[in-house]
């Protein structure tokens, strides 16, 4: 099969609404470091920014985070701190260029172990607008991620998802799950899709790990049935503890 690609082009009019740079002053103070990452559509103007926050006396990070094409760019799944290429110790805040919460969010949730979550002004040049987002964005995801960790270690029968998409599959991390925990029984589902209303079908699983778009276990917890868990942060907290 041949899979033809067409470059679309995207153009904008580019208006920094006025209040930007006071916006930022307000949120963070002068002389600070910042990290600028955006949406694809917005690379092209990414310098413009960068030069308008120098001038204002701030210096300025661009990373190419682990997924990215682009320097500056960030995807949705770049949601851990070891995907963003960047020692977030030297950072004082975040400017996210683009509209919506989904990419934003990701710098937040990114930050989740950290000693403090730092804030991401979000530079709206679809609506002219400035918007600051924090830690507060998404305490209602954290909160229940942690009650999603502790069913895991409480439950006994585990529903472990693995994707059949591309960049998405990881079986053999999954397999890893049933000889860390020996004492767990665990079912594999393969599927391109992770479908709250399939879960309903398997009644018996207690909890979920998902291998798939880190996403689905971090944000898109609220809206599942039962509780799911990113594989990642079983991991992670096992490195933690060691």
């Amino acid at each position: 099969m041949k899979i033809k690609l067409l470059n679309a082009n995207f153009g904008i009019d580019f208006i920094i609404p006025q209040d930007f740079t006071k916006k930022l002053k307000e949120t963070l103070g002068e002389k600070k470091t910042i990290a600028i990452y955006c949406a694809i559509q917005f690379i092209p103007k990414l310098e413009i920014v960068k030069s308008l926050l120098e001038k204002e006396g701030y210096n300025i990070i661009i990373t190419k985070p682990h997924r990215a094409e682009f320097k500056g760019q960030i995807l949705g799944c770049d949601s851990y701190v070891d995907n963003l290429n960047l020692d977030i110790s030297k950072v004082d805040g975040f400017v996210y260029i683009g509209d919506g919460y989904f990419h934003p969010n990701a710098i937040l949730l990114a930050q989740e172990n950290q000693d403090k979550i730092k804030p991401v002004i979000i530079l709206n040049i679809v609506q002219e607008l400035i918007e600051v987002i924090d830690k507060t964005h998404i305490e209602k995801y954290l909160k229940k991620k942690k009650g999603n960790l502790l069913k895991f270690y409480t439950s006994n029968i585990i529903g472990v998802f693995v994707s059949s998409k591309w960049g998405q599959e990881y079986k053999e991390s999954a397999l890893k799950l049933k000889d860390q925990y020996k004492d767990k029984e665990f079912y594999y589902f393969v599927s391109d899709n992770f479908l709250d209303s399939e879960m309903e079908n398997f009644p018996f699983v207690e909890c979920w790990v998902n291998t798939a778009c880190p996403r689905i276990g971090q944000d898109d917890i609220l809206r599942h049935s039962k509780p799911v868990i990113n594989i990642k942060d079983i991991f992670l907290l096992e490195f933690k503890n060691e």
